[in-house]
């Protein structure tokens, strides 16, 4: 999702950066809020994926997890597959920390409304239950908070142009608000449990979430890191940090 915080300090680039990107100076005073009025100008650029001139990249709302596998041992095994991502794009940043000479980005931002909707299976001991499911799952939670530690350079290409890169985007997310899960099939063969079987899973809701953060996070320093890199594959120092 933000894979934006790089615009920062984006000049006259005329064909290499999209043109959905506004500019800011390197010497603002006020970069910080230049930067997070950038951000709000691409929020529906963020949210298609289409930046313009050609430019077209992952979509945030809805995003796409492929696979996501949580291992926790004996106690918990678990595959979530085609799951739909959505309520991304009413994200808003709390905080953010621009340094240009360490080449750095700190952003806080919470998600307010999240739905993760698709399949799963799973084997999981949940006090004297054991959950042997397989089937449809939906995750509702509310008050996700990302803090994101973006750290970019300059590489030569081949040509000997210099052109702006980004290391691995540093994700960590806490899950601060409510969540409930709703699964289906969970105890094969015994439908009428299931419903108790959920209730159980939603008395603790943070056991499942905290074991899946690793994975989540991945997930997203992957994507933000897609992102940032499209965007500015193509800028070299004095297009991205004018003057």
């Amino acid at each position: 999702m933000l894979g934006f915080a790089l615009l920062l300090v984006l000049g006259c680039v005329n064909g290499y950066i999209p043109p959905s990107i506004s500019i800011c100076n390197r010497d603002d005073l006020n970069l910080d809020k230049c930067v997070l009025a950038v951000v709000q100008k691409m929020r529906s650029n963020l949210v298609s994926g289409d930046y313009g001139n050609g430019t077209k990249l992952p979509s945030l709302d809805p995003a796409f997890v492929d696979r996501l596998v949580i291992d926790d041992g004996a106690n918990l095994q678990a595959t979530f597959r085609n799951l739909i991502v959505s309520g991304t794009k009413n994200f808003h940043v709390d905080k953010m920390r621009v340094n240009v000479e360490s080449k750095t980005f700190n952003m806080l931002v919470t998600l307010d409304k999240v739905q993760l909707k698709g399949k799963y299976n799973m084997k999981m001991r949940l006090a004297l239950l054991l959950i042997d499911g397989d089937g449809d799952s939906t995750l509702d939670i509310n008050d996700v908070k990302l803090l994101l530690k973006i750290k970019y350079f300059f590489a030569e290409n081949d040509d000997g142009k210099k052109t702006m890169r980004f290391h691995p985007i540093d994700v960590k997310i806490k899950f601060a608000g409510d969540a409930k899960f709703h699964m289906t099939n969970l105890l094969k063969g015994k439908p009428r449990l299931a419903q108790a079987a959920n209730d159980a899973i939603n008395e603790s809701p943070e056991l499942l979430l905290e074991k899946g953060r690793p994975a989540v996070e991945q997930f997203f320093s992957k994507l933000f890191t897609s992102i940032a890199n499209g965007l500015m594959k193509e800028a070299d120092e004095e297009e991205a940090f004018p003057r």
